[in-house]
């Protein structure tokens, strides 16, 4: 077995795969050889066969990349999702590996962490426009003022990172949308940080975020519940899953 990578408590780990670099036929079976009868089912129902593919390697990038940590073959990852949808590990727990997965249009995504809280979000960023019109819906009063009060061609790269950043932080929690999105403020500064509303039980002081863009076209989003430690180092991993 290959020798495991070391996952020190202070770091978060991001993979990422792009769907063009993992779509020859044997890599396709290897994923696909790797799923449980149910994640075969839930394969099939896609319409589309983009979507199948995106499935796939969003599956083997999960299974491969926790089988790095963990003397565990990437077939025998078992996983279950809270009340709220939130994939975990349910086995075998051999050390406490926490993971959040994200796709989004020829890239998906991995975070792993040694047991804390964790989210992770990629958008596809090369559109037309930024959906703009949306922010009023579902941004709060502060993140929306300082939007606007951008120059308008700077507005469009600010709301995916917003975006990101939010989807990251209510992925993290593990309450999906069940946390109002405009009750909390993504705060743009020496450091990224974040102002949270009493109604949310959160400590604003108990977060840490992350934001890059990857090859001009997506920007990915992280973050990490790190409480009253340091700040975590955040190491990036380009990869092709290989089972």
């Amino acid at each position: 077995m290959t020798a495991l990578l070391p996952l020190p408590g202070d770091e978060v780990h991001i993979w990422y795969a792009w769907t063009a670099q993992c779509e020859g036929a044997g890599l396709r079976d290897a994923y696909a050889a790797l799923l449980t009868p149910d994640e075969r089912a839930r394969c099939a129902r896609f319409a589309f066969d983009a979507l199948k593919a995106e499935y796939l390697l969003t599956r083997a990038l999960c299974r491969t990349v926790l089988s790095r940590y963990a003397p565990v073959r990437p077939q025998d990852w078992r996983f279950e999702s809270n009340a709220y949808g939130r994939p975990e590990i349910a086995a075998p727990l051999v050390r406490p590996l926490r993971f959040n997965l994200s796709n989004a249009r020829s890239l998906v995504a991995c975070a792993v962490t040694s047991g804390s809280d964790v989210g992770i979000d990629v958008e596809e960023t090369a559109r037309s426009a930024a959906p703009l019109d949306i922010a009023d819906q579902f941004f709060s009063a502060e993140e929306l003022a300082a939007l606007r009060a951008l120059p308008a061609h700077e507005q469009g790269a600010r709301f995916f990172d917003l975006w990101t950043l939010k989807e990251s932080y209510i992925k993290a929690r593990g309450l999906g949308l069940q946390i109002p999105l405009d009750r909390f403020s993504l705060r743009f500064g020496e450091t990224l940080g974040i102002a949270i509303d009493a109604s949310l039980a959160d400590e604003a002081a108990d977060w840490q975020f992350f934001s890059t863009r990857l090859s001009g076209a997506h920007t990915l989003s992280l973050a990490v519940r790190r409480g009253a430690n340091p700040p975590y180092r955040i190491r990036l991993h380009e990869i092709v899953p290989r089972p």
